[in-house]
């Protein structure tokens, strides 16, 4: 008897063990983006925690399900995802820096990293110190972009982790491949510094195109302005981040992108997007 016994607290003991170890999975589910349907198979990896991956999808944003007049690619529909996921994971950092620096200024001894992961790790769960309205709604959309691109990037066959430039390489037309190459840009880093710009201008968060601007930022129009630091171009907000730039850039794609030696020219000539030595990012914008 105590024989049996020892075999069956053994096998639930490797149960238990199996369970911890092994991601949660959740049973397949459909979900709509831009028109077109997906089955969603998600699963967290083993060091993360959360909610049902059907339950944390119900933060996806809401607008996500329209279909556009045009019926997009699955690949457009992946650059797109990666757009909002970008804006998500870029704002999600912000206001987690914030709230750890916080903490950092009740508690001097306070490490910011360690404040931070102890913050992700509430917000992951949904109890504990740290949190805030704001905060979790940031964190359950960030959530819910990331689940569903690495559904999305498993679809098409591609890497599933987010990418360090946070977009997925694309198959670019051999002829706009060339005529990058015939200025010496690397035409994928092009396409990279494009997309992240265009997601800054899409979220009209300033903070964010901070982040992607290269100064001095010319700002072309009926008086030429220079705007030489992030100071400076956040006091700018409501004339940078005007709707009739914000639309231009975010009807353009990445094809319609005139390329040539200072840069690329993006929405019929709304904003430049210019190299230097860390890459691409906002260089003018004009406002005529």
């Amino acid at each position: 008897m105590n024989g049996v016994s020892a075999r069956i607290l053994g096998a639930l003991c490797c149960w238990l063990a199996l369970s911890v170890v092994l991601p949660a999975r959740a049973d397949p589910f459909f979900v709509k983006v831009y028109g077109r349907t997906y089955k969603i198979d998600p699963h967290y990896p083993s060091d993360e925690k959360g909610p049902d991956p059907q339950d944390a999808m119900k933060a996806l944003p809401a607008d996500l399900a329209k279909g556009p007049a045009v019926r997009p690619s699955h690949e457009e529909v992946l650059a797109e995802v990666e757009e909002r996921l970008w804006i998500a994971s870029n704002q999600l950092d912000a206001k987690l820096e914030d709230a750890a620096k916080s903490r950092g200024g009740r508690n001097a001894s306070s490490d910011t990293k360690a404040a931070k992961q102890e913050i992700t790790n509430s917000l992951a769960s949904g109890t504990g110190p740290g949190r805030s309205p704001d905060l979790q709604a940031v964190y359950d959309r960030y959530r819910a972009l990331n689940l569903l691109a690495r559904e999305l990037r498993r679809s098409l066959d591609l890497p599933v982790r987010t990418p360090e430039s946070g977009f997925s390489r694309p198959k670019l037309n051999p002829d706009i491949e060339a005529s990058y190459r015939a200025q010496k840009f690397d035409p994928y880093e092009a396409y990279y510094g494009f997309r992240r710009v265009k997601a800054a201008f899409r979220s009209g968060d300033i903070e964010l195109l901070a982040r992607v601007t290269h100064y001095p930022l010319a700002v072309t129009g009926r008086v030429r302005r220079t705007l030489r630091n992030r100071a400076q171009l956040v006091a700018a907000k409501e004339t940078v981040l005007n709707a009739a730039v914000r639309e231009a850039v975010a009807k353009s794609t990445f094809e319609s992108v005139f390329v040539r030696d200072r840069g690329m020219v993006v929405g019929g000539g709304a904003v430049w997007i210019t190299p230097d030595k860390t890459g691409f990012g906002l260089g003018t914008v004009n406002l005529d």
